[in-house]
């Protein structure tokens, strides 16, 4: 054995000690939600919420306490759609699809098959593409609009904050399945998801309300760390008599 394997074994050793109670599980997702986006100067007049399919893989590592990180790789499709009630069948939608890779903190609350679950944390987004779509939407042309956020170029890099609180049920010590809810704090680099261009909007965000269910394989199982209990004296030997 080298020396420098004989320096590293002992972390090595503890490393495993510590990971002998935890739990690994992968897992994928399916979601459905509201998207929408924040404008400033304020030009939510005929905006609606925008209905969305996403869906990803998932890795989740929780140590003994239950605490641990949870890492994902999506596929999110994000935009917003406006309709002009005044103008039957008017409608304008732009999507933007990503690649959405967050890292989370994740806890769960208690060791029995139902267990609710908080999870926070950062995530970047790839652009990969988009699509435009309107009828009879006349303000795509309305030469008094001094903006021009149905066409104006988007970021390619997005990121932002996620909060999710759900419920896990185990079915068995290998499969478990999860619903929950998530809201983004999307940054949009600054919150402009807009490259600045003169004369345009120069500061927006996107926002999502989603909920999801998936299901986790344990790859590696939970085992609950029992302590044992040491021999107590009744008695102070040290007490005089």
């Amino acid at each position: 054995m080298s020396k420098a394997l004989q320096k590293i074994l002992p972390f090595i050793l503890l490393a495993l000690s510590f990971s002998s109670y935890a739990q690994l599980s992968v897992g994928a997702r399916a979601g459905y939600g509201a998207y929408g986006i924040y404008f400033e100067p304020d030009l939510n007049k005929y905006q609606v919420p925008y209905l969305l399919y996403n869906t990803g893989l998932m890795f989740v590592y929780n140590n003994e306490n239950n605490a641990g990180v949870q890492f994902e790789i999506n596929y999110a499709q994000k935009g917003w759609q406006e309709q002009d009630t005044s103008v039957i069948g008017s409608n304008f939608t732009r999507r933007i699809d990503y690649l959405e890779i967050p890292f989370y903190s994740h806890w769960e609350i208690g060791f029995g098959k139902v267990r609710p679950m908080l999870i926070l944390g950062p995530y970047l987004a790839f652009k990969l593409g988009e699509t435009t779509d309107s009828t009879n939407f006349s303000h795509l042309w309305n030469e008094k609009n001094p903006y021009n956020h149905y066409e104006q170029e988007i970021r390619p890099l997005d990121f932002g904050i996620k909060i999710i609180v759900g419920i896990k049920y185990n079915i068995t010590k290998r499969l478990g399945i999860f619903i929950d809810a998530r809201y983004d704090f999307q940054l949009a680099g600054g919150s402009n998801i807009f490259i600045d261009r003169p004369n345009e909007i120069n500061a927006s965000r996107l926002k999502e309300l989603s909920g999801s269910f998936g299901i986790l394989w344990n790859i590696k199982t939970q085992k609950k760390k029992i302590v044992k209990e040491g021999y107590e004296p009744t008695k102070d030997f040290m007490e005089e008599e």
